[in-house]
């Protein structure tokens, strides 16, 4: 976008620019979201036919395209199912019009992000991992809708 030059006591439609610029910076923001998520809500357990454990099942809400971030080297420990686990903190970047999980009766259960394809610039090792929605990053005049998740690596 060109600059837009200011003068005292001119009076411009700022919020015109501001929607434009922000326009802009959505279509750029999604030009690097190269990896595919599936938003999933826990609908209850099954028994694993191997070990007979409890394990979650899901209901996929909807897909979209996405960046995973990472911020820094986000790493702590979490007590799961009588184990320590590592959990790596990261940010999932969806479209800012896409549907917000968090809107869905269903987000009370759980909500997560499994990455179901990447692109061939990406880091091969994302495909199949599942992100725990641990929050939304409201924002206002975002470029893209910001999730807090949480991976456990067990």
């Amino acid at each position: 976008m060109g600059g837009v030059s200011w003068s005292v006591g001119m009076t411009a439609d700022f919020a015109q620019v501001v929607a434009q610029t922000t326009f802009e910076g959505r279509a750029l923001a999604e030009s690097r979201m190269l990896t595919t998520v599936a938003i999933q809500y826990e609908t209850g357990v099954t028994p694993d036919p191997v070990t007979d454990a409890d394990v979650p099942t899901y209901t996929t809400a909807f897909s979209t395209k996405s960046r995973i971030k990472s911020p820094g080297l986000v790493m702590g420990l979490a007590e799961a199912g009588g184990r320590t686990a590592a959990e790596s903190k990261r940010e999932l970047h969806i479209p800012a019009t896409s549907a917000d999980p968090w809107a869905d009766v269903r987000s009370a259960h759980g909500v997560t992000a499994l990455v179901t394809a990447v692109d061939p610039t990406d880091d091969p090792t994302l495909l199949g991992v599942r992100l725990v929605l641990s929050g939304p990053a409201p924002g206002s005049q975002t470029t893209a809708r910001r999730l807090q998740v949480t991976e456990v690596v067990t």
